[in-house]
């Protein structure tokens, strides 16, 4: 017998619904939500859709102004600092502790993940890329066994998936492609058991990409 699934509520599905709108930039950064337009446009009540716009401002991806309403929260270059910070601290420290514990069939492994976002990259296949640039990540914390760990950089995940997708907007596709060749150096270090080097070459990953964005928006921004 099979497992009955246990239905998604309105509340979820709205919630969902407006999340992936937010992440895939559908509701570009700064944009007003109207309660009465996004019932409308999912054909629901307005109770879901503040239950699911709350949800949403407690995760840091709306702003609540008193007396506007709801205004998905701009990203800035303190905000692209602040993740990019975060990341670095926590992935720097899942290469420092798993470099060494990594079998062949799981190198190999990491080798097509990387082969499969270039392309991605190659078709422009965003999506795809953004699950595969995921996945890479998510390799160490994996392997490392921390859940509370996991649990932040899942969460961290989100809101990078919602830069990238901005970037794209600006057109900042030579940052992604410097991603796959970084990629493959941390992977090379790994493969070579070079603890010291893997860790700077994830420490220079995160932060090169972190302040060539940061200082683009910062330009483009001051441009507009």
């Amino acid at each position: 017998m099979e497992k009955i699934e246990k239905p998604i509520s309105l509340d979820e599905k709205a919630y969902r619904n407006i999340k992936d709108a937010i992440l895939k930039c559908r509701l570009a950064p700064g944009e007003f939500l109207a309660e009465v337009r996004l019932a409308e446009e999912l054909g629901v009540s307005k109770t879901p859709i503040r239950t699911a716009l709350a949800r949403l401002t407690q995760e840091g991806f709306l702003e609540d102004i008193l007396y506007k309403g709801h205004y998905v929260a701009r990203i800035t270059a303190e905000d692209i600092i602040d993740i990019y910070g975060l990341r670095k601290i926590l992935e720097c420290h899942l290469v420092r502790e798993t470099t060494l514990r990594f079998n062949q069939s799981e190198l190999a492994a990491i080798e097509s993940i990387i082969d499969l976002a270039t392309e991605a990259i190659e078709k422009n296949d965003i999506e795809r890329y953004i699950l595969l640039n995921r996945e890479f990540h998510h390799t160490f914390d994996r392997k490392y066994g921390n859940s509370r760990i996991s649990d932040v950089l899942s969460n961290l995940d989100e809101h990078v998936q919602r830069i990238i997708f901005y970037a794209l907007e600006s057109e900042y596709h030579d940052l992604l492609t410097r991603q796959r060749y970084d990629h493959r150096m941390i992977l090379s270090a790994i493969i070579e058991k070079d603890v010291e080097t893997a860790v700077m070459r994830m420490d220079r990953h995160i932060s090169e990409f972190c302040d060539d964005l940061a200082a683009r928006l910062s330009h483009s921004d001051m441009a507009t």
